[in-house]
């Protein structure tokens, strides 16, 4: 594997420079207001620590899309996906144990279904969603944890359910991207940034809310 070896997968880039993606790159400045937000609003927080360890890692994630669409290399792709997974990864754990109070072997065989399923997935090949498949998941995941905190954890409903009606918004325009090139040379990617920094920010929120 090259790591140096230049990627343009998305719709503002035309040639490897390091400014080729100015929209995709900024737009990740998004992802540290979302987490600085947080951060000063997990003070006092009885979940204080756990939701600062959330807003770290919407900050890394931030950090590693902004190193990518940057330099858009093989390591940046790398960093970029390493950087979700972990966030992805860290909340379904925590969700379920803090909201659906399960035992921890429970949760991390919760985690280990959920990468079990997602390399599943993988293996399915393309399903014409401009590389969007990988997300697919965590959608789903998003809106069924949504779902049963409707009649478990009322508070966390309404952050869950923003989420879920963003992330359909977010994920519909980050696989028109390509497809939109012809007419909208800036592409959508810069906006599937934007609201997903708004998606992992009620992720967030939603889990500091009570029982």
């Amino acid at each position: 594997m090259d790591l140096l070896a230049h990627i343009d997968n998305y719709c503002e880039r035309t040639d490897p420079s390091l400014w080729s993606e100015p929209l995709n790159a900024l737009s990740n400045l998004a992802f540290l207001i979302a987490a600085a937000v947080l951060w000063r609003q997990a003070h006092g927080n009885t979940r204080q620590t756990e939701l600062r360890c959330l807003a770290t890692l919407i900050g890394l994630i931030g950090v590693c899309s902004g190193l990518f669409h940057f330099f858009g290399t093989v390591w940046g792709m790398i960093l970029d996906v390493a950087g979700i997974a972990l966030f992805i990864l860290v909340y379904i754990q925590r969700y379920l144990r803090q909201l659906a109070r399960c035992p921890q072997w429970a949760c991390w065989l919760g985690v280990a279904v959920f990468v079990a399923a997602d390399r599943a997935i993988a293996k399915l090949g393309s399903f014409g969603l401009n590389g969007s498949e990988g997300y697919l998941l965590p959608g789903v995941t998003l809106m069924a944890f949504a779902v049963w905190s409707r009649w478990h954890s009322p508070d966390a409903t309404r952050w869950l359910g923003a989420a879920s009606l963003v992330f359909v918004v977010s994920f519909s325009l980050r696989t028109l991207d390509m497809a939109l090139c012809a007419h909208w040379p800036f592409g959508t990617h810069f906006a599937w940034h934007l609201l997903n920094a708004l998606v992992l920010y009620c992720c967030a929120r939603g889990l500091a809310g009570r029982r």
